[in-house]
């Protein structure tokens, strides 16, 4: 009986970890296009708050990330979803 309950309480907390995870995409998505929007985004990397170089952010409006840091999480996202590099 014991187990049913646990099973039970393992699959609501992993329907509200996805349900964060979503909720944490969107608001990144809001963020990078609010970014793009108003301009060339933010001056300072999100992971290492090392300055992004100018002609970076003009040419990809809204970037958060400097070009290692942006390899970095793309490389994490990829196997993250499975995929392989």
């Amino acid at each position: 009986m014991g187990l049913t309950h646990e099973s039970t309480d393992m699959s609501r907390l992993d329907d509200e970890l996805e349900r964060q995870a979503e909720i944490s995409e969107l608001q990144l998505a809001a963020r990078i296009h609010a970014a793009r929007i108003a301009g060339t985004g933010p001056h300072d990397c999100i992971d290492c708050d090392d300055p992004i170089p100018q002609e970076r952010r003009e040419a990809i409006r809204g970037c958060e990330r400097c070009t290692d840091c942006q390899t970095i999480h793309e490389f994490q996202t990829a196997r993250h979803y499975g995929g392989q590099r």
